[in-house]
């Protein structure tokens, strides 16, 4: 979670009123985010990622006048004639852009603006990832611009320097060039934000020295770029109504792509309708709709009180609300979490461990008895892993649809592949090595609720210098015997493992597992140099 320092003068002249120290840091863990300290010149606050308009100054200023009852500016924008021609980048394929008027600039503001695109930059745009953000000196732009990818031959004078460099120049050379260029490196062609006079901007590695801001800058060109078009519209709207509370006048820019015109930035408010029964049930208490009215307008909300409903419009910069419970949410910090009255359950229940939970333990107990060492693996992996790897056809799974990394892109739906890649990771250990997990696997389900179902397997292997089919079935026998289960083995041939030394499990006719020597294609694929044998059932069907 991000962690802000801001200038407690500033902050207090945005407000309006004085505060004690006391009572700001009251006011401000009222809110949502926690005051880590409050110096002479300096408070700092920890913040939540689901609320980035308070990252800003003027944001956290805003909430705190809105908390106060103190009437807060109206957010107006106009229309202006700039316009932004934008060509396919596919790699970084959406933009923003906003001109603000009438700026004011001392060191306050000055502060302000670093501050503000450093912590947007490292938490809602991923280390400039998904939004890079530019702000400049607008009276110092040419007509004519455009977003275009250029040749890393194409010429730029960074900010902070005189001289022309290549953009290639400044990865190579330039401290911002050196930290984000892996970002565009790896393509042919780089973004950039050029004008009649050249090029103003190399997202998302640094401005030109042409267009920066001074101390005599009086208007500006905030311009954006990034990954995901929703999450650069809302940076754009958290900025300029950061701006607005500082009497910044905001107009929009004409963006075309590919000859489709979009106006930026999108500041339409949304309505949603509340339920007065929901959020007295949800919350446990008794209030009416025009208490509740009151609580949401200490929240920054413009509401109207309905037939046992609360219509709502949620400000354009509230990218954290996506349902009615998220309003609900905001009218408990309104109420205060104080001033909720604890009450005993009207059901006296006493906790114990789910059926599941038991039968895992008891399993636990059993195989570690058997000389087994447990291990447990992530849930995420990925298809080559879960398939490819292990030479098996590749079926439905849940895909991450915006994945961090490639290692971990979809659920896994079997345990072994994760033991494969375990035993690889440990070959330098002594052997023999006797490893089980009993873990979650995830598989698709149109019955469920939500399409999905958690299955419980256990997974065994034995790795070692010899290993046969017997020694993997001797425990699988000791397992079942144990629990008094019956089962079959049926023979089976099966890619992962070799063939005529693998065999299904069958439990009242129902394949509930395998059993076998892994087969050793698939050894190879893991860079294993010992045998394995291993088998995986699911605890779920016993």
């Amino acid at each position: 979670m991000p962690t802000v320092t801001y200038d407690k003068q500033d902050l207090l002249n945005l407000v309006g009123r004085k505060l004690s120290d006391e009572k700001l840091e009251e006011i401000i863990n009222s809110i949502k985010p926690n005051v880590e300290k409050i110096t002479k010149n300096d408070i700092v606050v920890e913040h939540t990622a689901d609320r980035p308009d308070l990252f800003g100054i003027e944001g956290l200023a805003r909430a705190i006048k809105e908390y106060l009852g103190i009437k807060t500016k109206k957010f107006s924008i106009k229309k202006s004639n700039v316009k932004v021609k934008c060509s396919k980048i596919d790699y970084r394929p959406y933009i923003a852009c906003a001109v603000v008027r009438n700026v004011k600039l001392n060191d306050y503001f000055i502060k302000s603006l670093m501050n503000i695109q450093e912590v947007l930059h490292e938490t809602f745009g991923k280390k400039r990832k998904k939004v890079a953000i530019g702000i400049h000196d607008f009276d110092k732009i040419g007509h004519s611009i455009k977003y275009v990818g250029m040749k890393p031959e194409t010429k730029i004078v960074p900010l902070g320097s005189r001289k022309e460099m290549s953009l290639k120049e400044v990865l190579e050379k330039n401290p911002k060039g050196k930290e984000y260029g892996h970002l565009v490196s790896s393509h042919k062609l780089w973004p950039i934000y050029i004008d009649s006079k050249g090029v103003f901007s190399f997202p998302p590695i640094i401005n030109s020295d042409r267009t920066k801001v001074t101390d005599k800058t009086k208007n500006l060109f905030v311009e954006l770029t990034g990954t995901d078009k929703k999450a650069v519209l809302q940076t754009l709207n958290i900025i300029v109504s950061n701006l607005a509370e500082r009497n910044c006048k905001i107009e929009t820019v004409q963006v075309s792509y590919d000859g489709k015109k979009e106006i930026t930035p999108v500041v339409k408010e949304e309505t949603m309708d509340v339920s007065l029964e929901d959020a007295n049930k949800l919350l446990g208490i008794s209030l009416n709709e025009k208490k509740i009215v009151e609580l949401l307008g200490k929240m920054g909300y413009d509401a109207k009180a309905g037939k046992n409903k609360i219509t709502v419009n949620v400000p354009f910069y509230r990218s954290d609300i996506l349902h009615p419970v998220d309003i609900i949410e905001d009218i408990a910090i309104a109420y205060g979490y104080n001033n909720f009255e604890p009450e005993l359950p009207k059901v006296a229940t006493i906790g114990k461990a789910h059926e599941t939970e038991k039968l895992s333990s008891r399993i636990r107990n059993l195989i570690t008895g058997l000389g087994f060492q447990e291990i447990s693996r992530y849930v995420l992996t990925n298809t080559e892993k879960q398939f490819e790897k292990m030479r098996n056809k590749k079926e439905d799974v849940i895909e991450l649809e915006n994945p961090v990394s490639k290692e971990y892109s979809c659920m896994r739906k079997y345990l072994l592949p994760g033991f494969m890649e375990f035993i690889f990771s440990n070959m330098h250990h002594d052997y023999p090595q006797k490893i089980f997990e009993i873990g979650d696997v995830v598989r698709l389900d149109s019955k469920s609720e939500v399409g999905a179902r958690n299955e419980r397997k256990l997974c065994c292997s034995i790795s070692d210098t010899k290993v046969s089919y017997e020694d993997i079935s001797s425990v699988l026998d000791s397992f079942m015997k144990t629990f008094g289960i019956s089962y079959m083995l049926k023979a089976v041939d099966h890619p992962s493992f070799i063939e005529g030394r693998s065999a299904e499990i069958l439990v009242n006719g129902k394949e509930v597992g395998i059993v076998g020597e892994i087969n050793p294609h698939v050894l190879t694929n893991w860079k294993i140099e010992m045998p394995v044998a291993a088998f995986e059932i699911s605890q779920d069907e016993f």
